[in-house]
């Protein structure tokens, strides 16, 4: 019993020890601070930060952001068509989703913008999806052919020769392995290109080269197949068996050597003087020059040689970087750009040359031929202009749509950014609907009128100098 007893003591002893101990404070502990002291105290930390920029720095980063050229958005037809192609024309914003954030991230937010600002946002989001719209020298480029072999033609070019001579220049890179209508882009080609060269009269010839069918897409092959520049079938009259066997002979793999095929195409033509013969060319690609070559400058050599050529460059389901190159290479030759979408479309081009062929051999035959007396109705499809446009314009509004939405998403801009880019929007929208309509109506209203007439007209309604035409 004694035992239990100074048991318990000793226990209460050790009891009232360890509570005098937890009374001091451990030469280890920290001291305790308040959390909402700490937070404050982390919030008022002066943080190693850039400066925010100013509004006018901010403006100006908006500015270096608009395509070049731009200074207002277009309103005219005029004006929209010579407006920048957008660097994703032709495409949707769902295949370039990545590089759309990385735009937005570098897009400033600007405090408080003005119409001025929210207008320079609005031409900063033309500049990725603005639409290569038909503009009017193109109509009076395609009235030119459709009229191939009048005599009210100044340009020489478009008159008939002796000879009718297509040569088909056709892009086999590695990107024209790509699908469309449930079939690649190549075999696409390959069907129109068959179509087209089986309705020439029997008199006319036909050739075709094929460019970046050797080698492969990959670096240490690139210089094989930048080389590459093959005229699988020589410049003759159509034989069906010999274009099939040229035809079955190459698939899409390489690269894109669009000058160096330009160059080789003129030799192909060179014992072919275009006093003497009717040269139509027809460059058919899916992207820009990859090869290092100068396209534009091999298109100026092309033109301005002997064999005076009409060059017509078809832009095959093209992005805006490769409308805009194309483009510039039809300018240097004095030729025609046109941006194709599908199969179809490959071969609406081609029977334009289908249909000077008919006319040529009426004319090299002296038959009567109703070239000479047909009027715009028959030239042109009003009605095309007008749909292409509208449908053009459709693609740009639901791209630029989507950018607004994700604008409107974005905390870092103000809310009536957003609202103001959709004014915006839903204006230009409407005003380009209503320049389709005039060009409809105006082209109606030259249905009756000669080819000179109808020239001179749409140059005098758009202001363009259509000198030689």
């Amino acid at each position: 019993m004694k035992a239990i007893k100074v048991l318990i003591a000793a226990l209460g002893l050790m009891v009232i020890l360890h509570a005098c101990s937890s009374d001091e404070p451990s030469s280890t502990q920290e001291p305790t601070t308040p959390l909402e002291a700490v937070s404050n105290e982390q919030v008022e930390q002066p943080v190693n930060q850039e400066q925010k920029p100013s509004k006018e720095e901010q403006i100006a980063s908006l500015k270096a952001l608009l395509p070049e050229g731009a200074t207002k958005i277009p309103e005219t037809a005029a004006e929209i068509a010579s407006f920048p192609i957008g660097r994703y024309a032709g495409s949707n914003y769902s295949e370039h989703e990545q590089e759309l954030q990385t735009f937005l991230q570098e897009l400033p937010a600007i405090e408080n913008p003005d119409q001025e600002v929210v207008g320079m946002y609005y031409m900063a989001l033309l500049g990725l999806f603005a639409e290569d719209y038909p503009d009017p020298e193109r109509l009076i480029e395609d009235i030119k052919m459709a009229s191939f072999g009048s005599p009210e033609i100044d340009d020489p070019r478009f008159q008939f020769k002796e000879q009718y001579n297509v040569e088909i220049i056709l892009d086999a890179s590695g990107s024209m392995a790509g699908r469309m209508d449930g079939k690649t882009k190549m075999d696409a080609a390959k069907e129109a290109i068959k179509a087209f060269a089986e309705t020439l009269p029997k008199e006319a010839n036909v050739a075709l080269r094929v460019y970046g069918n050797e080698g492969s897409g990959k670096d240490s092959d690139k210089a094989l197949s930048c080389s590459s520049s093959e005229l699988v079938y020589q410049l003759q009259k159509y034989d069906a068996g010999k274009l099939a066997a040229s035809l079955n002979q190459f698939q899409p793999t390489g690269w894109t050597p669009i000058a160096h095929s330009l160059q080789e195409a003129e030799k192909d033509l060179s014992q072919l003087a275009g006093d003497k013969n009717t040269n139509l060319i027809f460059l058919v690609s899916d992207g820009i020059e990859t090869c290092g070559g100068d396209p534009v400058a091999a298109a100026k050599q092309l033109a301005d040689s002997n064999i005076t050529p009409v060059l017509n460059v078809i832009g095959f389901d093209v992005d805006g970087e490769g409308q805009k190159q194309l483009k510039a290479v039809a300018e240097a030759a004095r030729g025609r750009y046109v941006s194709i979408r599908d199969k179809k479309g490959l071969q609406d081009e081609f029977s334009k040359a289908k249909e000077i062929a008919d006319e040529w051999y009426k004319w090299r035959r002296k038959e009567s031929s109703e070239a000479y007396s047909r009027k715009v109705n028959l030239l042109v499809n009003n009605t095309h202009y007008k749909l292409e446009w509208k449908f053009l314009a459709d693609d740009e509004k639901r791209n630029v749509d989507w950018m607004i939405r994700q604008i409107k998403r974005d905390k870092r801009f103000p809310q009536q950014l957003a609202e103001g880019l959709a004014r915006l929007q839903d204006e230009h929208k409407r005003n380009v609907d209503k320049r389709a309509d005039e060009l409809e109506d105006m082209l109606d209203s030259l249905a009756k009128k000669s080819y000179k007439e109808t020239i001179e007209a749409i140059s005098e309604q758009y202001g363009i100098n259509a000198g030689g035409n």
